[in-house]
């Protein structure tokens, strides 16, 4: 789909860290191993292949084989793919090594008895995983954000509106301003927080012009959980 096309001319994240030959690729490995290793792991246990070891050693293994190599990251700037799907196909093609491994090494081929697993669709899974993971970074990123500018009350007021439920009345009466003041507070903080999610979605691969509609795709497999 357009949207998960990625143009050459963007100076992402990514980019600017590849131009850092000292400290660059670590950031990005660094990177991708935050947001990305409990999605990957949501996605093997949903998998016939997850006979092949412990979920987390399993991920960890892929990301020391992959990431390190120097056509991996130039290798999903060409293929258009949002980088979480070119994670997940690298998965899949890692996995097939284990198999192909195992059988070499003890002669035999994958177990009959796999334990079934209520995980119908593992990309679905590591879809939702996915979200849930970008949106603590963000609150995280937003928080930090909003302390530094001295915004702390604002998000204060943004987690306990959107997070917590409270009206902004309640939260009003209890911090002596007004309801319209809060409920304006909590919309600059929540600039942050959307900012925060942006940027992540940008690394991921969305287009500028195609995050929102990222967004609502995204919400609308966490909608169908």
């Amino acid at each position: 789909m357009e949207r998960d096309a990625f143009p050459t001319t963007m100076h992402t994240w990514i980019d600017q860290q590849l131009a850092d030959p000292d400290r660059g690729r670590a950031n990005i490995n660094r990177h991708v191993m935050e947001v990305y290793a409990w999605p990957l792991t949501i996605y093997f246990r949903g998998t016939r292949d997850r006979w092949l070891g412990e979920p987390e050693e399993i991920v960890q293994g892929f990301f020391a084989d992959r990431l390190d190599r120097p056509d991996f990251l130039t290798g999903w700037r060409a293929s258009g793919l949002l980088l979480r799907r070119w994670l997940m196909n690298a998965f899949c093609f890692y996995l097939a090594e284990l198999r192909r491994k195992h059988r070499r090494d003890s002669h035999a081929d994958e177990p009959d008895d796999v334990p079934a697993v209520d995980l119908t669709d593992p990309e679905g899974e590591m879809d939702r995983a996915f979200v849930v993971t970008i949106v603590r970074q963000a609150m995280n990123a937003a928080l930090e954000s909003c302390a530094d500018a001295g915004l702390a009350e604002h998000w204060r007021i943004f987690v306990l509106h959107h997070y917590s439920g409270k009206s902004y009345q309640t939260i009003a009466a209890n911090l002596s301003i007004t309801p319209a003041r809060a409920a304006v507070m909590s919309r600059t903080a929540g600039r942050k927080f959307k900012g925060a999610l942006r940027e992540l979605l940008n690394r991921d691969g969305a287009t500028l012009d195609g995050i929102d509609d990222e967004i609502q795709s995204l919400l609308e497999v966490t909608c169908h959980a």
